[in-house]
């Protein structure tokens, strides 16, 4: 019996057009491919709000990965099978952090197959846009709540996201690094010039993405793709990492193979090349 091979792919940077949407062209050959055979599935840092509508007509067959491994979520059943929390005393020292910065937005907890983005206000208008982009899908739903904090104290937390000028967030980067049993991920996004603050718990992040939608899938082996500094853990975790061409310097730099960019459907040329060399 030969080996299975997972092939996991990014979203946002990697699999995805710059305007954040997959190809017609990826749709038809992934769907094709996972038809005769193909073991596909995701790791991204998105959460079930905008994956399910960005990957509307995919047929995928294996779990996906979400916020960088905390969310495990079956898209054909439409249903999470995996959720990691995060330590509660930890989630509340976070949540005070925020406080002190002045930051409202946003944390997310879970409960009963739903996924709530919790808030204390939406100040500027891209945070109301966000948060109304996000808010089509049942499976998040967006909270106002009094306080984080408290909040934090009678809930399962599970991630938090924070955007910022960079100034401010090195600032708040070093401060959250100081609290014990969490994961930081911390990058500049892909779609504007703003940065990222990413917490989830301890041990969770990309790389054990990798090893548990490996034993979802059954897989003996994994490649990834990537093009941002999250994905350096996929990297880590994988039998073989793949940069997109348009990939930060430091991701290429850890690449066992370098693929076309993402706007050039990178991810799927490659498949395509090894469906026509015999097979995946």
């Amino acid at each position: 019996m030969s080996d299975k091979t997972l092939y996991l792919s990014d979203l946002d940077g990697t699999l995805l057009q710059n305007d954040a949407s997959l190809s017609p062209f990826a749709v038809r050959e992934l769907n094709r491919m996972i038809e005769k055979g193909l073991c596909f599935s995701i790791s991204s840092a998105r959460s079930t709000g905008t994956v399910i509508g960005i990957l509307d007509g995919l047929r995928l067959t294996v779990p996906i990965a979400l916020f960088n491994g905390v969310i495990y979520y079956d898209y054909s059943a439409a249903r999470f099978v995996r959720v990691m929390d995060i330590d509660p005393q930890a989630a509340r020292q976070v949540a005070r952090v925020m406080e002190q910065y002045d930051l409202h937005n946003t944390m997310y907890t879970y409960q009963d197959q739903q996924l709530f983005a919790c808030y204390t206000s939406l100040d500027t208008e891209r945070e109301r846009q966000f948060a109304a982009e996000r808010s089509r899908f049942p499976q998040k739903k967006w909270r106002q709540v009094d306080s984080l904090a408290k909040t934090a104290e009678n809930e399962r937390v599970v991630f938090f996201s924070m955007p910022g000028p960079k100034e401010k967030m090195d600032c708040l980067y070093a401060e959250m690094e100081k609290i014990p049993n969490i994961t930081l991920s911390y990058y500049l996004d892909t779609y504007e010039p703003l940065w990222y603050l990413e917490i989830q718990a301890g041990g969770v992040d990309k790389r054990l993405s990798v090893e548990i939608l490996r034993e979802m899938a059954g897989a003996d082996h994994v490649v990834a793709f990537g093009d941002n500094h999250n994905d350096l853990a996929m990297a880590d975790g994988a039998d073989q990492f793949c940069a997109v061409r348009n990939a930060t310097a430091d991701v290429l730099a850890h690449a066992d193979q370098i693929v076309p960019t993402n706007t050039e459907d990178g991810v799927i040329r490659y498949l395509l090349e090894l469906e026509a060399k015999g097979g995946w």
